[in-house]
């Protein structure tokens, strides 16, 4: 997951599990708008998920919050009614009165609760809603999308949130679709992790490294029986290739359709910041492809 900024206190990353489900017990993530909701629970998930807990776990765990709210309800007015019925035994007043001034003053009770805490029973109620909304066995798709939210981006929680109440499901990549080549995919992985020529520099330190002991020749065997390609194009790539399709210069038009390719991904992934990177990318090989195209003409 990507942290957008320094965690909120109420998201710390580092929690321990039994402390978030205690505030979660404690109804403290309920009182919250609709879309902090949604980001509490992916961070729920997130912490479950890093203890090696099942989704099936998290989501019975959320399920049985509702409890903990009724008796927050059902405790008070009790407590009310019996108390004021003790307090009003004492009047001179008959029976008949004592009983229902004591169940109106219940009601008035309750009435206070409610009004207290409103948005936490619009969000148990919601609960059943976002749990179908996102169950990995029948909406994959959407539980992808709630998986790659932020729990600090409120923006996309609130698109979320609206996709969930309208039953708008998100869309899965089909097979095939948007299938990136041998040099794409190391194209990507360079972009994924900075600046150009990046995957050269890991490899050689993971060669050099005193206690890892590889061959860059077996990295690249192993690269190119993930990527189902020969390990000296592997290399090329690696050394050569990828680091002057990331210079933006002289790109032809078969490196800027693979850039391209790689910028569609990154859309679809919802990682904006290596799409615009992309994008400056491509407006460089244009500029120096309209500049050799001037010089040309003179």
């Amino acid at each position: 997951m990507i942290f957008k900024n320094r965690p909120m206190k109420k998201f710390e990353p580092t929690r321990p599990l039994w402390q978030y489900k205690l505030r979660e017990y404690l109804l403290l993530f309920d009182s919250y708008s609709e879309e902090e909701r949604i980001l509490a629970y992916r961070y729920g998930w997130y912490i479950f998920s890093n203890n090696r807990n099942h989704f099936e776990d998290f989501s019975h765990f959320i399920q049985r919050r509702k409890w903990f709210i009724y008796l927050s309800l059902i405790y008070p007015i009790l407590l009310t009614f019996l108390s004021l019925l003790l307090a009003v035994s004492v009047l001179t007043i008959d029976v008949t009165l004592k009983v229902p001034i004591a169940i109106i003053f219940s009601g008035i009770t309750a009435g206070i609760i409610y009004n207290l805490i409103g948005n936490t029973l619009k969000n148990i109620r919601e609960t059943g809603i976002f749990l179908k909304y996102v169950d990995p066995a029948e909406k994959l798709a959407n539980f992808r999308e709630f998986e790659n939210l932020d729990y600090l981006d409120k923006e996309r929680a609130i698109q979320f949130y609206e996709n969930m109440r309208a039953k708008r499901d998100y869309s899965m990549i089909a097979p095939g679709e948007n299938e990136l080549d041998k040099t794409e995919k190391l194209l990507a992985l360079d972009f994924l992790l900075g600046d150009p020529g990046n995957l050269n520099e890991l490899i050689n330190k993971l060669c050099h490294h005193s206690t890892c002991k590889l061959t860059k020749e077996g990295v690249y065997r192993v690269l190119g029986e993930i990527l189902l390609a020969s390990p000296d194009n592997i290399k090329k790539d690696i050394t050569k290739g990828v680091k002057e399709i990331r210079s933006g210069k002289s790109l032809g038009q078969k490196r800027i359709d693979q850039l391209t390719n790689v910028k569609a991904i990154f859309n679809q992934s919802k990682l904006a910041l290596k799409a615009n990177e992309i994008d400056k990318l491509l407006d460089t090989a244009q500029t120096a492809t309209l500049d050799k195209s001037q010089v040309d003409a003179y």
